[in-house]
């Protein structure tokens, strides 16, 4: 299954497949290019779609199963499935945030008002849905509502430790795991289950596909403390009380944890200055936050790497492990 490798991104193949689940993407939520007010707004969502990271780790992990030459039209499919799920969270997530911008064009909400975006939202899900029933995918559905449900319990148990002091690195790994994390799973065992792939694969899959969305969800909260962010906000996570990873290890010391709850509590009734965000990154590094999460992505890596060590030598496995690679060197 060469033309469905992440190992040779530029190809003109894996070029073609994706633009197969670009087409499936536009078929399911109805074409954007409908002289509607609805077809304006899905395209614009649409246009937001970026690496289509989850899209590809279904078409890799389908490779697995003995059935991946012939289940390319439904491996198309269930990937645009999986990416509109996760454009519309992005949407939704805009919302929330108020975020103007997405990957650097303007956001749903900032460019047909939060309603809208709300709606269009909803609708991309609910068209996922009904391509899935007409479909005949009723697994692959049931797959997407649970990984859904864990998404939203997510967001919602991130909204619940807003601002709490006492906020725990087990309730940390609870909502990202949730919210990030679970598509990522869902990517995985869809794609090796479609071609027939066993349960020892599958679950197996599955939690090489956790891990690797915890590892992106960790570096991403770690990219306010990796100094290539100067000219843009950061820490907006931090304002808005919602402690990442090198916070919640730095507040484990009395030092980090007398240093940092004046700038908590204080951001819980206004912006706060720039020097004092800096202030807040300093104490953070200071207080071993940041030193202590590389350390937890070293042994996520050993846990993603030790599970591909179960499998068979193939092109496959030898196409996760250069992502599992290019991961490390991230």
């Amino acid at each position: 299954m060469q033309a469905m490798t992440m190992g040779r991104l530029h190809t003109a193949a894996e070029e073609r497949l994706l633009g197969e689940v670009r087409r499936y993407m536009r078929e399911i939520v109805g074409d954007p290019a409908a002289h509607t007010e609805t077809g304006a707004v899905i395209g614009s969502a649409l246009g937001t779609a970026g690496k289509m990271l989850r899209a590809r780790l279904l078409l890799e992990c389908a490779a697995f199963g003995p059935d991946a030459y012939a289940r390319r039209d439904r491996l198309c499919m269930l990937a645009a499935m999986v990416e509109l799920v996760h454009l519309a969270s992005l949407v939704h997530d805009d919302i929330i945030d108020d975020a103007p911008l997405r990957r650097g064009c303007p956001s749903v909400q900032s460019r047909y008002g939060k309603d809208a975006a709300v709606y269009a939202g909803d609708l991309m899900i609910a068209r996922v849905f009904l391509c899935a029933a007409q479909e005949g995918l009723a697994d692959a559905a049931a797959c997407l509502a649970g990984t859904i449900e864990e998404m939203c319990a997510g967001e919602i148990g991130q909204a619940a430790c807003r601002y709490r002091e006492d906020t725990g690195t087990d309730e940390y790994f609870a909502n990202i795991r949730g919210k990030t994390a679970s598509l990522f799973r869902a990517a995985c065992v869809l794609g090796a289950a479609e071609t027939g792939c066993t349960d020892s694969v599958l679950r197996r899959l599955g939690c090489f596909g956790e891990t690797l969305g915890i590892l992106f969800q960790l570096h991403d909260d770690l990219l306010d403390f990796s100094g290539r962010e100067a000219g843009k906000e950061t820490h907006r996570d931090f304002q808005d009380g919602i402690y990442t990873l090198p916070v919640l290890l730095a507040l484990q010391s009395s030092g980090g944890r007398a240093a940092l709850l004046p700038l908590m509590r204080g951001s819980r009734e206004r912006q706060l200055t720039g020097d004092e965000l800096r202030r807040m990154e300093r104490e953070v590094v200071r207080h071993g936050g940041v030193e202590q999460s590389w350390a937890v992505i070293c042994r996520y890596l050993e846990t993603g790497g030790a599970l591909l060590d179960t499998f068979e030598d193939g092109e496959p496995l030898r196409t996760l492990r250069k992502v599992w690679c290019q991961l490390g060197r991230r």
